[in-house]
């Protein structure tokens, strides 16, 4: 390689990364391979990360040079033979003592040579994340019980106690590890990710395969007494498919009426699955003696449908809602099971249905055979045909966000919330024939203390977070702008990545955030979506007559369509267009709040006539979805002069970060105010020209730069030169005034310029 290009290396290695040197070396170079710059690069960069030989060791007397940005840990209670080495960002926790809400915790992998797992916190403040602290981890040369949890609960506290993290929600992956940790750390809501939640659903709801997780069906009647005990898959158990992993013991709990035992392991290993009793013979005015076995032990047909009247495992014959003794004493049926989900309304719904399945494949016109010789039609049982697959996951994210400060379809209580999804969810899988599916479902979802885990109905709050996209972003970022350089690298190359070079990425974040400096600052990427959504919802349209159950609290921004409760902002078509028209600072400063009202600023104002129009938005949703029908917003009507199209173009990144009075100021006060400044300055600028000082002069060029320019360009727009071309809108040099509106040409210019015309 030529020396200049050794140099040039050299002297940017610290600022660029491998990708950019290349592109700049190769354009002075180009006989300079990518192979050998990366090489060199790697090479000359060991003097800022590598400090020994050991990885960990030299990661650890890295961190100790960065003491006035980390912290470095000293957990106690380690397992014996777990590798960690962990860090706190001082310089972005501790400016955020006593702010941080909410906190994520995820993992990421196969990112050093080493194969440690990496670990991180972030918060969340003002809808963005910052990490506070990243941990190293490997357990593989450790034989302790629990040993990764308890690693991460000895982290987890030393972040906790050394910034004062208190959050009130922490949101994590469905590792039961991880969620462990939380629990024994912090008193704070666990929230699964819903992403990661729905995607595993529908993996488990994909696959063909028919074991399923062990299912306790006396527990799940125990909570719910519309839980059938004969409803049970009909396949064998997985004990390995607990989703993250099983979270606590449960002791089942016995009940003789459940039906066939579990297998028992004999001394040979061998399993023998013991059949229930016989149930006795059948009742008289049973349809068939096939269905008399329904109940016993017998081979039977699993998809054949339950008999009204048939005698139960427990001694009694049941009819509608009464029940009779073997004696035929007539018993009535107690009134906690005569709901709409006990388990013989159910029993009756299913009945009906495929009789009238069967009433239809008779009318189709084909000559049935006599019931000797017709034999069924055996169908492959599927775990969850691709039909259901949908419904189950939208069912779920409605189970997901129902809460008691959303009104709308679920029960108003925490405990009335969980009971209506159950029901609902249990009825689903009845009415379909999906047993493997429910108890994969109760199992792993929807029992108690996993349901606490993902369901927002639990805390009284709504959190802002639904998902740990943050942490994903996080990884996303190292792995892609700065590890895919690399194959493998060590364990203190990726540190100095972390704390040298994504890290003053954060610190600036946060100090435009935390900071109010008067200057315009970037904002969380959130609002520009939020905006998005927004404004589509403003052109809605509602179809008339609205659904009576469609209710909007104007005061509380609350709605009780479906769509409300869904909704990634906690907004609808019915709350947008029931609020006056939103000025464009309104998307620059509102805040999100975790309890009702959810949105909080000046400008959110519910309109007189309750569909957003005022006398003063002339412009008001025409109930088109058109973004042409809608005609351009005039400035003096909240628009600030552009149209809606133009509107969602401008510059959402930045925001003046001044406070405006609690009273505020109209539009025509900030304006003359800002005259009479100009005046003032101008006169006081004229006094200056006596006293010939350069130094103001310099001062005035250096300061006010940006301003005269401003003007200038404004000026030129009151120009009426019939000579050149006219500047397009988005000329750069006029790009600034594109807002300022010439004045009309006065008389005497324009009696002037008829005597030049010679009018």
């Amino acid at each position: 390689m030529p020396p200049a290009a050794i140099d040039m290396i050299r002297e940017n290695v610290e600022w660029l990364t491998p990708v950019a040197m290349v592109t700049k070396v190769q354009a002075s170079f180009p006989e300079v391979s990518s192979a050998q710059v990366h090489r060199a690069w790697t090479q000359m960069s060991e003097i800022y990360w590598r400090r020994d030989e050991a990885q960990l060791l030299s990661a650890e007397k890295l961190l100790r040079e960065y003491g006035d940005d980390v912290d470095l840990f000293t957990p106690t209670d380690i397992p014996e033979g777990v590798e960690m080495l962990c860090w706190g960002m001082k310089k972005i926790a501790g400016p955020l003592r006593g702010k941080v809400v909410e906190i994520g915790v995820d993992a990421t992998y196969d990112t050093n040579s080493k194969h440690l797992e990496l670990y991180s916190i972030m918060a969340e403040h003002e809808g963005a994340g910052f990490p506070i602290s990243y941990l190293y981890l490997s357990t593989a040369t450790s034989i302790s019980q629990g040993k990764r949890k308890k690693a991460l609960t000895a982290w987890a506290k030393c972040v906790r106690d050394t910034y004062g993290v208190f959050p009130k929600f922490t949101h994590v992956d469905k590792d039961m590890a991880e969620i462990g940790t939380l629990l024994e750390t912090w008193n704070a809501k666990i929230s699964l990710c819903w992403w990661h939640l729905r995607r595993a659903v529908r993996t488990r709801l994909s696959s063909g395969k028919l074991a399923t997780t062990p299912y306790d069906a006396a527990r799940a009647r125990a909570e719910f007494s519309f839980i059938d005990l004969d409803f049970i898959p009909r396949g064998q158990e997985d004990r390995g498919e607990y989703e993250g992993g099983t979270h606590e013991n449960v002791t089942p709990v016995a009940a003789a009426s459940q039906g066939p035992g579990p297998p028992t392991i004999a001394p040979s290993g061998t399993q023998i699955r013991i059949p229930a009793r016989d149930l006795g013979t059948q009742r008289p005015g049973s349809e068939s003696d096939d269905d008399s076995d329904a109940g016993s032990g017998s081979d039977v047909d699993p998809d054949s449908d339950p008999v009204d009247g048939t005698e139960t495992e427990g001694g009694t014959e049941t009819d509608g809602g009464t029940s009779r003794t073997r004696s035929g004493r007539a018993r009535k049926v107690p009134a906690r099971f005569a709901d709409a989900a006990s388990p013989e309304a159910v029993t009756r719904a299913i009945r009906a249905r495929a009789a009238a399945g069967k009433a239809g494949s008779k009318n189709t016109g084909t000559t049935a055979s006599p019931p000797a010789e017709q034999e069924p039609e055996k169908k492959p049982r599927r775990f969850c045909p691709a039909e259901y697959r949908d419904a189950i996951i939208n069912m779920m994210e409605r189970h997901y966000c129902a809460h008691p400060l959303l009104p709308g379809y679920a029960h108003p209580s925490r405990e009335g919330i969980k009971r209506w999804a159950v029901s609902q969810m249990y009825k689903f899988c009845v009415e379909n024939d999906l047993p493997e599916v429910w108890a994969y479902l109760w199992e792993n979802w929807y029992r108690a203390t996993r349901w606490e885990l993902w369901a927002r109905s639990v805390h009284e709050e709504i959190p802002v977070l639904k998902t740990t996209m943050m942490l994903e972003s996080h990884w996303r970022r190292i792995k892609h702008d700065f590890l895919h350089h690399f194959h493998m690298p060590r364990c203190d190359l990726v540190t100095w990545v972390l704390v040298a070079k994504m890290a003053p990425t954060y610190y600036r974040k946060l100090e435009r955030l935390l900071v109010e400096t008067g200057r315009y600052r970037e904002l969380p990427c959130w609002r520009k979506d939020f905006k998005r959504e927004w404004r589509k919802l403003e052109k809605r349209p509602i179809t008339l007559p609205v659904n009576p159950a469609y209710k909007t609290d104007m005061k509380k921004g609350l709605c009780t369509c479906p769509a409300f409760a869904i909704s990634r902002f906690l907004i609808c078509k019915h709350v947008v267009q029931g609020y006056r028209r939103v000025p464009p600072v309104f998307f620059l400063e509102v805040k999100r709040q975790r309890t009702v009202p959810f949105w909080a600023h000046p400008s959110l104002r519910p309109a007189a006539d309750g569909t957003g129009s005022t006398d003063a938005d002339t412009t008001a949703m025409a109930g088109t979805d058109s973004d042409e029908d809608e005609p351009p917003r005039r400035a003096g009507h909240g628009g600030g002069g552009m149209s809606d199209f133009e509107d969602d173009d401008d510059d959402d990144d930045v925001v003046d970060t001044q406070k405006l009075e609690e009273d505020g100021q109209t539009f025509v006060e900030a304006m003359d105010d800002g005259i009479d400044t100009l005046i003032q300055f101008a006169e006081g600028l004229k006094y200056q020209r006596q006293f010939r000082d350069q130094r103001m002069l310099q001062a005035l060029q250096r300061e006010g730069a940006s301003f005269l320019r401003l003007a200038k360009a404004c000026l030129s727009k009151e120009k009426r030169s019939t000579r050149g071309t006219t500047p397009s809108t988005w000329d750069k040099s006029i790009g600034s005034a594109m807002f300022y509106r010439p004045r009309p040409p006065r008389r005497e210019e324009m009696a002037d310029g008829d005597r030049k015309c010679g009018v």
